[in-house]
């Protein structure tokens, strides 16, 4: 199976964000757009990741959907693709004797 490549820019993860929260809110672009003061061409550009944002807008933003602003950048597949990877290298490292781990990771163990 394929795995698919995460999204990558803050802007394009940051929008997508924006345009879920504005969703749950049941919001139009043209109503979100109206609110934080901007056009419906600029919101729909920045719902898309064509187009970043001020900090002072941001705030806005944030403050709106009352979230914090690491919110506005978590990416769920890209956490999900990491938490994966985690997994798959702690149980490789499980398998490894501790000669194994000692020469892969330079790494002494003294297992009890």
């Amino acid at each position: 199976m394929k795995e698919e490549s995460p999204k990558c820019t803050a802007a394009v993860i940051f929008g997508s964000n924006i345009r879920r929260l504005r969703k749950e809110k049941k919001l139009t672009q043209e109503k979100l757009a109206e609110v934080l003061g901007i056009s419906t061409k600029h919101m729909g550009e920045i719902e898309s990741g064509k187009s970043f944002i001020s900090g002072e807008l941001m705030d806005s933003i944030a403050e709106y959907f009352g979230v914090r602003f690491n919110e506005l950048f978590s990416d769920e597949d890209i956490d999900e693709v990491l938490r994966i990877k985690a997994y798959r290298i702690a149980s490789d490292m499980l398998r490894k004797t501790s000669e194994d781990f000692d020469k892969e990771y330079g790494i002494e163990l003294h297992l009890k």
